[in-house]
């Protein structure tokens, strides 16, 4: 008897691989097979009842598209029959697993964006460090005081980064209330377009082009100006809290995500978990080597913590992040999350990051009028949204 289970991730194969041959120690007779595949492979297998997997490795709204579509098996009726397990995870996390009253997949690890910051560029400017609850009206004006305290004449030097690419833009969306499309995903109007888009987009060029207390740029997932100390407050990937904490250390600071207003408090998670296809000739089995893989610390659950936040609560505390104060600022600004993004392996995406992403260029290099450009993209982005309404794009 086989189990085959399909990861996306290959520098995670040698510890799943690990965990696969003592779950065949503990189990004569059956056999695990760890197939390396793109995650767009495993969504669209799985999508279109070709996939051979038992057990797939899934991330963000390929966990919502494959659960409310049935590729994947509810996972309540092993888990009422062993509900301490649910107690094993962060409750932030878990809960992210949860998708239309089913349990999806056990989830691996998680992160989200916020804000990285230098306490040097603070406290030359005589600028408390950020607190919780505070918007972005207190983040332009502490950009604005930052430039002028500590980067006023040195042109490669700036107080803040956000980079003008629709995910990360699209938090300011977020936080005002809105986003790139509807929640159904079939319009852009009235939402791209919408006044709270237009307020986000306007006020993060007003940073660059108008106060120039931000660098215009539209690269992602990148740390250089901070570890270089050549920013003061960076929007990016909590991910790389691992690469930046040692260079930076007591320097360091982490905040949430800035929000509009006084409303409830919005930020976009990343997460990865495990789940089982609707298509096993397996469940039982299935959910055994799942729960090997998920609910202990083990090579798999301890190697996510390298970056990631482990939704294991061992594994978190086996590493000491229940005692590192940016680990858990990571862990409560998780307490935000939205609903799950749209994948990288839905083709939507890559839709969305060609148009959005011109013409947030448009603004930021051009100085192209916001409402203007929003007002074109929406009606591109329908378009497009029409002419693919039948298609698998919209996932």
């Amino acid at each position: 008897m086989q189990v085959v289970v399909h990861i996306d991730e290959p520098w995670q194969q040698e510890a799943v691989e690990e965990i696969a041959r003592r779950f065949e120690a503990s189990n004569p007779g059956v056999s695990v097979l760890v197939k390396v595949l793109p995650n767009g492979e495993i969504r669209s297998a799985l999508i279109a009842g070709q996939s051979d997997a038992d057990l797939v490795q899934l991330f963000n709204g390929d966990i919502a598209d494959c659960a409310r579509q049935g590729h994947l098996l509810d996972l309540r009726a092993w888990l009422g029959q062993n509900p301490d397990l649910i107690d094993l995870f962060h409750p932030s996390i878990f809960r992210l697993a949860e998708q239309e009253g089913s349990i999806a997949v056990l989830p691996l690890s998680a992160t989200m964006k916020g804000i990285f910051y230098n306490k040097r560029w603070f406290d030359k400017a005589g600028i408390p460090y950020p607190a919780a609850g505070w918007t972005w009206d207190d983040f332009e004006k502490i950009a604005i005081r930052l430039q002028e305290a500590n980067a006023a004449k040195d042109a490669k030097r700036f107080a803040a980064r956000i980079p003008f690419q629709r995910e990360y833009i699209g938090l300011l969306l977020l936080s005002a209330g809105t986003d790139w499309l509807s929640p159904d995903r079939s319009r852009a109007s009235g939402y791209a377009d919408s006044p709270p888009a237009i307020q986000a987009v306007q006020r993060a060029a007003d940073l660059v082009r108008k106060h120039r207390a931000a660098s215009a740029t539209q690269d992602t997932f990148f740390n250089g100006d901070i570890l270089r100390r050549e920013a003061g407050m960076i929007l990016d990937y909590y991910v790389m809290l691992h690469e930046i904490q040692p260079l930076l250390q007591d320097d360091l600071g982490i905040a949430g995500l800035p929000q509009f207003g006084t409303g409830q408090a919005a930020n976009e998670p990343w997460v990865c978990g495990f789940g089982i296809s609707s298509a096993t000739a397996h469940p039982e089995l299935a959910f055994s080597l799942l729960r090997e893989m998920t609910c202990s610390a083990n090579a798999l659950t301890l190697l996510v913590t390298d970056g990631s936040i482990a939704a294991l609560r061992a594994a978190y505390e086996e590493v000491g992040h229940d005692q590192d104060p940016l680990c858990n600022a990571v862990l409560a600004e998780l307490a935000n999350s939205a609903p799950l993004p749209i994948s990288p392996a839905n083709g939507l995406f890559r839709l969305l990051d060609e148009a959005v992403d011109a013409a947030l260029g448009r603004i930021l290099f051009e100085g192209a009028d916001v409402k203007e450009t929003l007002d074109e993209l929406a009606v591109a982005l329908d378009v497009k949204l029409q002419a693919n309404a039948s298609a698998p794009i919209l996932g």
